[in-house]
């Protein structure tokens, strides 16, 4: 009877090591400081090139680092540097999951195939990507995603194909994503477009299309390198060839975007709760927060349906990365701050000026049932804080 005990026991000890450690992808890139937990172990391990990665494996990079998982299905997520995840599967679905806790993600996923091996056919999820703020629900694409805690800011950049973005709490099940992605709450953000979301929106953005600028350097640095030049960006024939297809690619949107009178400026839909925020704007990766142009009609490009972002707000990065204005430096809660002390009297203005631009991504909501046209502020203020109901 023991030896019948010790059988059984050894036997569900083994089944449930074996379901703990599946294989759900490997690592093939991988630069500077990397951790994998695994599931069931007390302490990570360094990552190595080759190295099998399983079932709710949790991943953490440190500062200039980066790993690429290759999964099963051959797509590619890219974890940048000051990053964590969790890797898991929905069995019954037989979608990926992964759960965003800090930092930067890049993947490039591969669309399912039909029964005639054509990729694509079967129209579901391959991916699902969620954070405490909000979750993404990917079938074949390239994007970008980043999610941080301090304001618990969420973000997408699509490259190539769509995702889906739904606002969601931080308690969301990873089986119910599928339910909250299909819901009408759930944006599509296309090629070319950003959209964003805050614990104080009750929605996410309506997408926007980012600097050009920006979206063409982020979209070469697949291997999200870093960089500490301070200056912006160096035309490269590499990104000139690049950055020409990112413009005839907005110029083909815009069309789309005039013909029904989307325009580039700031929109807020009261019935719906729904912000869209200035087009042509530079995203922040590490804080999050979207800084918008100046929507003085000088500044529209009416060709590209985007305003123009100007030195005076900051510069984009060789690696797509935002870089404040000299002397300035953006906290991910307490916004724009002076790098000195004892600023002048233009410092401080101009500081002023920026953090109305941004305010309300890292303000707590004010509880106002539907906003009057007073409550919207001016050109120069962006203050979401105004806008919504605190859930």
């Amino acid at each position: 009877m023991k030896l019948l005990v010790l059988f059984t026991l050894l036997f569900v000890s083994f089944v449930m090591s074996a379901h703990a450690n599946q294989i759900i992808g490997k690592v093939a890139k991988l630069r500077g400081k990397v951790s994998i937990l695994e599931l069931g172990s007390k302490e990570g391990v360094s990552a190595v090139l080759g190295q099998a990665v399983s079932k709710e494996a949790s991943i953490l990079t440190s500062d200039k680092s980066f790993i690429q998982i290759v999964m099963t299905d051959k797509s590619q997520i890219n974890l940048g540097p000051n990053s964590k995840m969790v890797l898991d599967q929905i069995k019954a679905e037989k979608v990926g999951v992964v759960s965003l806790l800090k930092g930067v993600i890049r993947a490039q996923v591969i669309k399912e195939a039909d029964e005639s091996g054509k990729p694509g056919k079967l129209g579901k999820d391959k991916l699902y990507i969620k954070s405490r703020t909000a979750a993404l629900g990917i079938r074949g694409t390239d994007f970008q995603a980043s999610y941080n805690p301090e304001n618990k800011i969420t973000n997408l950049i699509t490259f190539t194909g769509k995702v889906m973005m739904v606002k969601t709490k931080a308690q969301t099940e990873s089986e119910d994503l599928k339910e909250a992605l299909e819901s009408n709450k759930a944006v599509m953000v296309e090629s070319g477009k950003f959209s964003s979301v805050t614990d104080g929106l009750i929605n996410v953005t309506e997408p926007v299309k980012i600097s050009p600028v920006q979206f063409t350097a982020l979209k070469l640095n697949n291997e999200m390198l870093t960089t500490s030049n301070n200056a912006s960006i160096e035309a490269t024939p590499e990104f000139k060839n690049e950055l020409k297809k990112t413009y005839e690619q907005y110029a083909e949107i815009s069309k789309l975007e005039i013909e029904n009178k989307n325009l580039g400026g700031r929109v807020f839909n009261s019935d719906v709760q729904v912000l869209r925020p200035v087009s042509g704007g530079v995203v922040d990766i590490v804080t999050g927060i979207y800084v918008p142009p100046s929507s003085e009609q000088t500044n529209y490009l009416k060709d590209y349906n985007i305003y123009e972002f100007k030195s005076e707000k900051g510069v984009v990065s060789d690696a797509g990365n935002y870089l404040p204005p000299v002397g300035v430096v953006l906290d991910a809660k307490k916004g724009f701050v002076s790098t000195t002390q004892n600023s002048n009297q233009e410092v401080k203005a101009e500081i002023t000026r920026l953090n109305n631009d941004i305010s309300g991504q890292i303000s707590k909501p004010v509880k106002i049932i539907k906003p009057n046209k007073d409550d919207l502020g001016g050109q120069g203020e962006d203050a979401y804080d105004k806008y919504f109901i605190k859930e």
